[in-house]
């Protein structure tokens, strides 16, 4: 059994605090060398807090413009997506619209239809797309499909165009039924609403507005070439071949010069692609000024802080020298 006097245990108790002091010392200075910044901002700063806290609240505006700028990327990016698979599908349909035009029979005019149908189902699909569960092109009614079902389309216009038996009357009722005002589209087809939303902030006092609508012009066009188009076998019974023949030339001459009008679209948005892209690269290079800055105001010098870690790392080892010759403990009780 040891004996230890009043000096021994004051002695202990100085060198077991001079032991977590140095600790942990060596912890932050370990810290500090790692990451290059102090981990006693208020002592590094002088109390000097107000320069820090004017750019962490700048940091937190610009990462969150940050999200809603790459949300506005991807967002445009399916719009886009959506505008190039119509004006593909409906090109295609459009030469063989041409030819139809040319040598029209009971054979091709049922394939035509049938591939009509296939892509009047494509244009909806596009047009219908979502978002992170928002429709794209329902203006301010996000939570709504903006385009009836391929039935609900071609019932309608089956009984409009119902009775007709030339080509003219057959595309003037059409259009009647998709461009009148509080005709058959606005009441039955298009769900969505006839206000955009609202200007989205790209930062720096730039907005963009994404305002591609499905009732546009553009695509009340596509919808009714297409639909007219699948209805071609059906209008056998009205039409004589002659007339299908010329609804077919037009219908290719319409869906070729509405081409035209989605390319249009898609250069829009492209131009709003470019400014969105343009704000993605400005905002990363604030943030990254902004972490300049921060790092200009916490950082700390690397030589100092190797050096007066070398030096606490001395200071500790001179600590357990003494410490073991005074009472003969080993290194992991020391440490313990």
């Amino acid at each position: 059994m040891v004996d230890f006097t009043l000096g021994d245990l004051s002695r202990n108790f100085v060198l077991r605090r001079q032991n977590t002091f140095l600790k942990q010392n060596l912890e932050r200075l370990t810290q500090e060398l790692s990451s290059g910044r102090t981990t006693d901002v208020a002592a590094h700063l002088s109390g000097r807090l107000a320069p820090l806290s004017d750019l962490e609240h700048e940091s937190k505006i610009l990462k969150s413009q940050s999200v809603v700028v790459a949300e506005l990327q991807s967002q445009a990016s399916v719009i886009q997506i959506a505008l190039k698979n119509i004006q593909a599908q409906t090109s295609s349909l459009a030469d063989d619209l041409a030819v139809a035009s040319v040598s029209i029979s009971a054979v091709n005019v049922d394939a035509l239809s049938g591939e009509a149908k296939a892509t009047l189902e494509s244009v909806i699909s596009s047009l219908n797309t979502r978002y992170s569960g928002r429709s794209l092109f329902s203006g301010t009614t996000v939570d709504i499909s903006p385009i009836e079902n391929i039935d609900g389309i071609l019932s309608g216009l089956a009984a409009t165009i119902a009775g007709e038996t030339t080509a003219a009357d057959v595309l003037a009722a059409a259009d009647n039924y998709f461009d009148a005002p509080g005709g058959g589209f606005e009441t039955d087809i298009y769900l969505g609403a006839t206000e955009n939303l609202s200007p989205v902030s790209l930062g720096s006092g730039d907005s963009v507005l994404l305002d591609v609508r499905a009732d546009d012009p553009v695509f009340r066009t596509t919808l009714k070439a297409v639909a007219l188009s699948a209805m071609l076998g059906d209008l056998s019974g009205s039409l004589d071949v002659a007339e299908q023949r010329r609804l077919a030339e037009n219908l290719a001459e319409l869906t070729l010069s509405n081409q035209s009008q989605i390319t249009g679209l898609r250069a829009e948005l492209g131009y709003a692609e470019q400014r969105i892209d343009a704000a993605a690269t400005r905002t990363a290079t604030e943030i990254q000024a902004v972490d300049l800055g921060r790092d200009a105001l916490l950082g700390v010098d690397p030589f100092q802080t190797a050096t007066d870690l070398e030096a606490t790392q001395n200071q500790l080892e001179t600590l357990y020298t003494i410490t073991s010759r005074s009472f003969r403990l080993s290194l992991v009780n020391f440490l313990s």
